[in-house]
């Protein structure tokens, strides 16, 4: 995938990266750091292999089990609804 072009914006290029993503599981939230991915260059949208992907599905599902935890700000956005 290294280096093929971006099928959701169609300019930039894939680069192999780590990344860190924010899966959610009911109505919690896991994070998993360095997992790699493929990144576009241009837009910034993630591909990952099927093998990754699993991992992570996995990963997810134990994260209630984990003994590290994070905290961070939650903001609500008040304003008016989105307009066509």
């Amino acid at each position: 995938m290294e280096g093929e072009r971006c099928d959701f914006c169609y300019d930039g290029r894939l680069q192999s990266r780590e990344v860190r993503e924010y899966y959610r599981v009911g109505k919690g939230v896991v994070v998993i750091e360095r997992v790699p991915a493929y990144v576009c260059d241009q837009c910034g949208e993630r591909y990952y292999n099927a093998k990754v992907a699993k991992q992570m599905r996995q990963l997810a599902r134990k994260g209630r089990q984990t003994k590290q935890r994070i905290s961070f700000p939650l903001v609500r956005f008040e304003g008016r609804k989105a307009t066509a």
